[in-house]
């Protein structure tokens, strides 16, 4: 009796254990959303003000590059340095490699489909997106193209000279798992720019 009674009394504090743990791990993911914008959005004012990189948190691997504004959509988001696992969580990411907003060539941009890439997969063509510089400057886009491409046989392939915007998340399916190969890519173009062909692209998003 007394070795069923003292298992029984590890087996509670065990439960009551893992209930702990599960809810400072559950706080601790609220806090993150709730602390991660605040601190982003300081560090971003703080770029603008000395026009250098500034972390949101001292041990950060990403910072924001710029600001994304859909004003059709009411969507205002940070963009951060890295479309890796360090910056996605916290907002979209600009993929490295590619030309920051103002600088030659094309941008590119990927985020989440079931966070802050959510309204993608409704924007209309003809949208109005604007991205705003650390120096102040902004860039108005206008979105021109949708389209799913199949990673398994498509490549990124961007113009250095060639002036795009491109949007890119994964394509949640019913038969397709949303971290397969299909992306949305969702291309726009400088407002006053209107070129007639446009590269074929996907990037690592999700």
């Amino acid at each position: 009796m007394k070795f069923g009674a003292h298992l029984r009394q590890l087996a509670m504090i065990a439960t009551l254990g893992f209930t702990i743990w599960h809810w400072a791990g559950a706080a601790t993911i609220r806090a993150k959303a709730y602390l991660a914008p605040i601190l982003i959005a300081r560090a971003w004012d703080e770029s603008r003000a000395h026009q250098v990189d500034v972390k949101p948190w001292p041990w950060a691997d990403t910072w924001p590059v710029a600001r994304l504004h859909v004003p059709a959509l009411n969507i205002d988001q940070y963009v951060l340095a890295g479309a890796n696992g360090a910056a996605l969580p916290f907002g979209p990411g600009h993929l490295t490699g590619t030309a920051l907003p103002g600088e030659p060539g094309g941008v590119v941009i990927a985020g989440h489909s079931d966070t802050h890439f959510y309204f993608l997969h409704d924007l209309p063509i003809g949208t109005k997106i604007v991205l705003e510089r650390r120096d102040n400057g902004r860039l108005t886009y206008e979105v021109t193209d949708k389209t799913i491409v199949d990673t398994r046989v498509e490549n990124l392939l961007i113009e250095p000279d060639h002036p795009l915007l491109l949007l890119v998340t994964c394509e949640p399916d019913s038969i397709f798992s949303a971290r397969g190969p299909y992306r949305l890519v969702v291309t726009a173009l400088p407002a006053i720019e209107r070129p007639q062909q446009e590269p074929a692209a996907f990037v690592e998003a999700g």
